[in-house]
This record gives C-alpha cells, structure tokens and sequence, in this order.
C-alpha cells in the first residue's frame, strides 16, 4: 500500500483527533486531490501555510498510529482473516479453530 493510501486509511481512523482546520486541509488534499494553491484559495490561507498544516497534520497521524496502532492491528485482522478463510476452504476447520481461538485469547 502506498503512503497516500495510508495517510487516507490513518486520516479515517485518527482525523478526529485533529483540529477543524487540520482535518479540513488533510481532506481536500487526500480526498479531493487538491493542489496547494487551491487549498489555500479555498481555506483562506497562503500555499505555504497548507503546505505546513499538511505536513504536520500527516506527522501527526503517524505519531497516534505509533502510539495506538490502530491501523497495525486492522492490517493484523485482516491477515488472519485471510488465513482462516482459507483454512476452511481447504477443509482445515482444527488449524482456523486453533487461529481463532489465539486472536480470541490475545
């Protein structure tokens, strides 16, 4: 996955945490593909100031990932989703049992 597709995926999971302004600058970057310049037109503020309310909105997103792990863990589940399917698919119910049980118990 690439790092505009995660900040997107962080975005959703920790946007909140943002002020307004943040939150509303990191959209129309990430969702609406804006430029710079037409960032700053719409939010009232120079392309510098997007351009820093951006980045530091993304390093913040990335310090919740790291102390929460939100995301880590979604990407954990949906591996061993996978794996489960799979071992029913194949017939393999005790080893997707024994799976479940193990995320059940962590």
């Amino acid at each position: 996955m690439d790092n505009y597709s995660r900040a997107g995926i962080l975005a959703d999971i920790y946007g909140s945490l943002l002020t307004k302004k943040q939150f509303d600058t990191l959209c129309l970057y990430l969702y609406e593909d804006c430029s710079l310049y037409e960032i700053s037109e719409k939010m009232g503020i120079t392309r510098q100031a997007a351009h820093d309310i951006i980045k530091r909105s993304l390093n913040l997103l990335e310090d919740y990932e790291e102390k929460l792990a939100i995301y880590s863990k979604l990407l954990i589940n949906r591996e061993n989703e996978n794996r489960i399917k799979s071992m029913i698919l194949e017939d393999r119910i005790d080893e997707a049992l024994t799976v479940l049980h193990e995320i059940v118990e962590n």
